[in-house]
């Protein structure tokens, strides 16, 4: 885009189905929330829309020979909104924040095992398995930069002062929308085109398609029944294949999911084509975490290593002792593509004899039910990619992952997750992921993989600069608006 096209004093409004649950990106409780912290916090590598890591609070790094640590170049010159210097000793402070127990990010740097300041604008950040893995790591919440300062605060969830990026947080109505104002003289001036940005938020689809159309918001995501109606009203529509996933996690420590034959019975009884067709193609049959296009992935894990069997469902069942079923209850997002879903795998495990409660909750509600206090037996969701595989495979297969109340584990997986960690290259990793999804369709892990989303916004012809990520991330860095 052309900076004599750039209205600079326009605001940009995106438009979301759900809120946030904090502010401050430690106490965060979902992976959505990040989408709120990024106009408020930059942090120390930024993920581009193709998902490789570039500058930004750091200027540049370098991996060191045995590949256990990084030295990262600070930008200078730059000060936290409440006016705290940005420096090396501040980011030491966040990353110890950050790695501290019961933090959102403590598995993200569970890696992390000194961080060193080399002088005022550097630091050498060590591990103990690899620091490639730790880079992108850098890109998400848990290399966010907040002002020292403001860390005791406990206002800093609802009121934020300390952030280091482009806006201020400068009103909230929970569960409404949240409003960003630009920052004076912010340090890097091309990433920053638009005056004010305005986040809506509402859970009915139909509301944030018209919303568009009619002017009230410039943007927003696409789900299928969505999508045909945004063309025919003469919108801009753009879509991309992304990392995230419908996924359904179950709590081995509750109802029958301890039983490998039951979590490879309850594979074997979901129809995904049926989830796929309520999606209109949108979400591809998946059996693993990850696309096949993805370096992670296995290429030998397709969909049709659990097509759908009920025979076979019913034969695991029988195996496992429950030849007369069991009942269980699902804990949904409180939306209808949720909800949708979840009738199908309900009718399809009726089928089998296995009785599945839904019980639709708001996100928040989810979290907390299955993460936090690991009351819920089971919960569908979408799956967000993280900036780094190792994220999420601590998160949903190692035992003390946020994803994996029940503490599930296999020693083997736990081993090939460091491998991977430490790996030096891109090949190197993928082969150790390979083998690690390979165990886990093995072992059955609770981690129960729907369908694979394909990302679709929609916005108006005045909207410029908006990006579709990878990892499925709503980064609206650069985002701009055309004057009138």
């Amino acid at each position: 885009m052309e900076d004599s096209e750039v209205d600079p004093n326009a605001t940009f409004t995106w438009m979301y189905s759900v809120g946030n649950t904090s502010f401050d990106p430690n106490t965060i409780t979902t992976n959505n929330s990040q989408m709120y912290l990024y106009p408020i916090y930059d942090s120390l590598v930024r993920i581009d829309a193709a998902g490789e890591p570039q500058p930004m609070l750091a200027s540049d790094w370098k991996v060191s020979d045995d590949g256990l640590s990084i030295t990262m170049n600070l930008i200078e010159g730059w000060s936290y909104h409440d006016g705290t210097p940005f420096d090396a000793q501040s980011v030491k402070a966040n990353l110890e924040r950050n790695k501290t127990p019961g933090g959102w990010n403590e598995q993200a740097l569970a890696d992390v095992t000194n961080v060193d300041v080399v002088d005022s604008n550097t630091v050498t950040i060590t591990t103990k398995s690899g620091a490639p893995a730790l880079i992108p790591i850098l890109g998400g919440s848990a290399g966010m930069m907040m002002s020292p300062a403001v860390f005791n605060d406990p206002n800093q969830g609802l009121t934020p002062t300390g952030g280091s990026g482009a806006f201020r947080m400068t009103a909230y109505q929970p569960g409404s929308s949240v409003e960003y104002t630009a920052v004076d003289n912010y340090w890097d001036p091309e990433a920053l085109k638009v005056a004010k940005m305005v986040y809506l938020i509402s859970g009915d689809d139909n509301a944030r398609l018209n919303s568009v159309i009619t002017g009230q918001a410039d943007s927003t995501f696409l789900r299928a029944s969505m999508y045909q109606a945004a063309k025919d009203a003469g919108q801009v529509v753009c879509e991309a294949p992304s990392l995230s996933s419908y996924n359904i996690s179950l709590n081995t420590q509750r109802s029958e999911f301890g039983s490998k034959e039951v979590r490879e019975a309850i594979n074997y009884a979901i129809d995904r084509d049926s989830i796929a067709a309520v999606t209109d193609g949108f979400c591809k049959p998946g059996i693993q975490m990850y696309p096949e296009f993805y370096y992670a992935a296995n290429d030998d894990l397709s969909p049709d290593k659990y097509g759908y069997d009920p025979k076979k469902a019913t034969e695991l069942l029988k195996s496992a002792g429950l030849e007369g079923g069991f009942e269980f209850t699902l804990e949904v997002m409180n939306l209808a593509i949720y909800q949708q879903i979840a009738e199908i795998v309900q009718a399809n495990l009726q089928a089998v004899n296995i009785k599945m409660n839904i019980v639709p909750v708001d996100i928040g509600k989810l979290a907390d039910d299955f993460s936090v206090s690991k009351t819920a037996d089971a919960a569908l969701s979408e799956q967000k990619a993280e900036q780094d595989p190792s994220i999420q495979v601590e998160s949903y297969m190692l035992p003390e992952g946020f994803n994996n109340p029940g503490g599930w584990t296999n020693d083997d997986i736990v081993k090939l997750a460091e491998e991977a960690k430490g790996g030096k290259t891109t090949e190197e990793r993928a082969a150790s992921y390979g083998k690690l999804f390979q165990l886990a369709y093995d072992e059955a892990s609770p981690l129960v993989t729907l369908c694979h989303l394909t990302t679709p916004f929609v916005m108006n012809d005045q909207t410029m600069g908006v990006e579709i990520y990878a990892d499925a991330t709503r980064q609206f860095r650069g985002v701009a608006k055309k004057k009138a």
